[in-house]
């Protein structure tokens, strides 16, 4: 399911829209006379309408009138859902400087009463960068790519005042399976030779290990989602409502 924005782009906004690299576009954008072009993973379409089913209710019950602080917020798909859901601001942080330009090519052709800015940052650095908290923070997707989540949920807790919604992936909960590091290798030679070392990865947990991270960090779950069962196996998404104590 891909973000619909109810309004005419201009064609001077048809052409901005196309010089932006395809592969920044993580979720598509549907305008009502255009739409952005096709991430080169086609794959990534289908996740986000997962991922909206899981989570979409719970940014929209929580973040009227409220702070939104969204990490790994990439094109800012779930920022623009919390602005449209009435909240009062959203700040949205990526690492990616192309996923920012598109988002903010998008925040451009909204309406909406809510204060929406992005920021160029890295989670490890958000105690850095802000000295308020957030009513709400959303975490998506980008937690599995840190090193060391613990630490980044711990830091997440001292921003957070009323509510984080966080979504990431796991493995399926049977014995002994309580997480892995998948390692994606890369191509590095043209005889298709791969290095781990020179590869990048994702942190997958179970279930009962996320829970048990997310209560190290100082916070309370109040409500947990996956998916279907039968759908677990292709959308490895775990999602989780939470209060901090």
């Amino acid at each position: 399911m891909p973000l619909y924005i109810n309004v005419d782009l201009t064609e001077k906004q048809k052409k901005e829209m196309e010089s932006i690299p395809a592969s920044s576009w993580f979720v598509k954008v549907i305008f009502n006379n255009a739409e952005s072009p096709n991430h080169p993973i086609q794959k990534l379409e289908e996740n986000f309408e997962m991922k909206q089913l899981l989570v979409k209710d719970w940014i929209k019950n929580s973040v009227k009138g409220k702070t939104v602080l969204d990490l790994f917020s990439a094109n800012g798909a779930f920022s623009f859902i919390a602005a449209l859901s009435g909240a009062k601001k959203v700040l949205g942080v990526e690492f990616s400087k192309e996923r920012i330009r598109c988002a903010e090519f998008i925040k451009d052709t909204i309406d909406t009463n809510c204060e929406i800015n992005f920021m160029h940052g890295d989670v490890y650095n958000i105690t850095q960068y802000f000295n308020e908290q957030f009513d709400v923070v959303l975490c998506f997707g980008g937690l599995y790519h840190i090193a060391d989540p613990p630490f980044i949920l711990t830091n997440i807790r001292k921003l957070t005042k009323d509510n984080l919604i966080l979504q990431t992936a796991q493995v399926l909960p049977y014995p002994f399976n309580y997480a892995k590091f998948i390692v994606r290798r890369k191509d590095l030679t043209k005889n298709g030779l791969t290095s781990i070392r020179k590869g990048y990865g994702t942190w997958h947990c179970s279930p009962m290990c996320l829970r048990e991270i997310i209560v190290h960090a100082g916070f309370k779950i109040v409500e947990e989602k996956r998916p279907p069962l039968l759908k677990r196996f292709r959308y490895k998404w775990y999602s989780v409502f939470c209060e901090p104590v």
